[in-house]
């Protein structure tokens, strides 16, 4: 039996569902302001976060000190928030990401210069009530391409910039705006060797934004009744199988049967998305210090903090 929450929330799923069976007039438009400006990935590195295997969360001279110097790493995942902008989940994603090996940086797109939220509010069902309409408005919402092409601008900075640092395999992750905006990428990388998309679909409102090359591989988690991704009972949240039609061998789905948006929180999600990376990446996970001497390196640390100082 549903709770009263729940049933609020199939409800308000319904209405932002509904738009998906009426035509758009506007919704391939791209709308640009000027919080989309091209300029603004300038400050990207200054709105994200560091993670390192072992350490966590560090400052961005420490990143930069220890990338050459750690032991195992495995690669880069550039994690991209939702609509809320970054909030505890992005932790929580980087830890998992960090816990198996990789840096993590996790840009905020919503604090640049005059942006907005896509999706305000106090409460979850506010945020999603908002969301709907941040989207019939057509502007500060992911339903609005130049949206998504100015957070691709920012990972594009943001990949730039750590390839002068190192040549290590690159991954894009997002959860639900963020995943939206990994499927929008489109700007070949060799160093760029797969996606992650948490807890979001491709319906036919948002169906123009996706540009991802399938030869890529992805792998999605999604829930039935998620009413962000425009799922309920009635009409089961579309999953990216349509798309992977000429390359299905590239698509590793995560279907669970439940309505929860949150990412990582299912039994057997974080194994799946686990087994998927161990066959991306090619160098194993190595959980351990395993004789690593943080003392070792901590010259190449305090004369980078010297340097950014000076």
């Amino acid at each position: 039996m549903l709770t009263c929450k729940h049933a609020l929330w199939g409800a308000i799923g319904l209405l932002i569902a509904q738009p998906l069976l009426m035509p758009h007039a506007h919704a391939q438009q791209s709308r640009q302001v000027p919080a989309y400006d091209k300029a603004q990935t300038r400050t990207v590195l200054d709105r994200s976060v560091f993670y390192l295997p072992m350490f966590g969360a560090v400052y961005r001279d420490k990143f930069t000190a220890l990338l050459p110097r750690h032991p195992n790493l495995r690669g880069l995942v550039i994690h991209n928030h939702g609509c809320g902008g970054m909030w505890g989940w992005e932790t929580t994603v980087a830890q998992f990401y960090y816990r198996e090996g990789f840096a993590v940086i996790t840009p905020e797109f919503v604090t640049r210069e005059g942006n907005k939220l896509g999706c305000p509010g106090g409460t979850s069902e506010e945020m999603l009530k908002r969301a709907s309409e941040r989207a019939r408005e057509g502007v500060y919402q992911a339903i609005n391409p130049a949206r998504l092409d100015a957070r691709g601008d920012d990972i594009a900075e943001v990949i730039r910039w750590f390839k002068a640092y190192s040549n290590l395999p690159i991954l894009l992750s997002g959860h639900s705006e963020g995943c939206r905006t990994t499927y929008h990428w489109d700007r070949a990388d060799p160093q760029v060797v797969g996606g992650i998309c948490h807890k979001q679909s491709v319906n036919r409102q948002y169906e123009h934004l996706w540009k991802w090359d399938t030869r890529l591989p992805m792998w999605s988690s999604i829930e039935d009744e998620d009413p962000w991704a425009g799922g309920s009972k009635q009409r089961p949240a579309v999953g990216f199988q349509e798309k992977f039609k000429d390359h299905p061998e590239n698509l590793t789905e995560f279907r669970y049967a439940g309505n929860s948006h949150d990412p990582l929180v299912r039994p057997g999600e974080g194994q799946s998305l686990r087994e998927w990376l161990n066959k991306q990446v090619a160098i194993p996970a190595q959980k351990t210090q395993n004789g690593f001497n943080y003392e070792d390196v901590l010259p190449a640390v305090q004369d980078a903090v010297g340097r950014s100082a000076r």
